[in-house]
């Protein structure tokens, strides 16, 4: 019985494998993705940010090295060296009061933010683009900065899924 559990599961894994499936260990380095295999390196060059929030630049820097060291999709540069350089521009950073009482306290708020990567491999001097990210919330029971760290959170994740799109 034993001997045939091993052998239906050997089979299943062949069927699997002929269905493109592939097995991964653990020293697997990642997608391929627009930095290639993973063994290239990354520096953000450039963050522009139009709110008055001193601490999103060093948030979404933050929010970068952890999404790119968690996909291993490069590896992390400080400097001018880099294959590739990163440049985060926010377009849009809209926050406003959509719901007020009677005594002007606010009970809805929305947020919008619009936001483009810009990637420069430095040895072929190209250029790609995500093109306008744009995400919007409405918060009642967060903080603005609340608010603001989880809509800059699921850009990144946005940016970061178009990153490994390379089709």
């Amino acid at each position: 019985m034993k001997k045939l559990y091993s052998f239906l599961s050997v089979c299943l894994l062949v069927v699997l494998c002929s269905c493109g499936y592939t097995v991964q260990g653990l020293n697997h380095t990642g997608k391929n993705s627009i930095f290639g295999s993973g063994n290239k390196s990354v520096a953000i060059t450039k963050i522009e940010d139009p709110s008055l929030y001193p601490w999103i630049t060093y948030y979404l820097t933050n929010q970068f090295h952890t999404e790119m060291n968690f996909r291993k999709l490069a590896k992390w540069e400080v400097s001018e060296k880099a294959d590739y350089h990163i440049e985060i521009l926010l377009h849009k950073f809209d926050t406003n009061a959509s719901l007020t009482d009677e005594q002007d306290r606010t009970l809805l708020s929305s947020i919008t933010i619009q936001m483009e990567i810009r990637v420069r491999d430095m040895h072929l001097n190209t250029t790609w683009s995500s093109g306008i990210l744009s995400h919007s919330e409405y918060f009642q029971n967060l903080s603005e900065e609340e608010a603001i760290r989880e809509t800059l959170n699921e850009l990144v994740f946005i940016a970061f899924t178009s990153f490994e799109n390379t089709f």
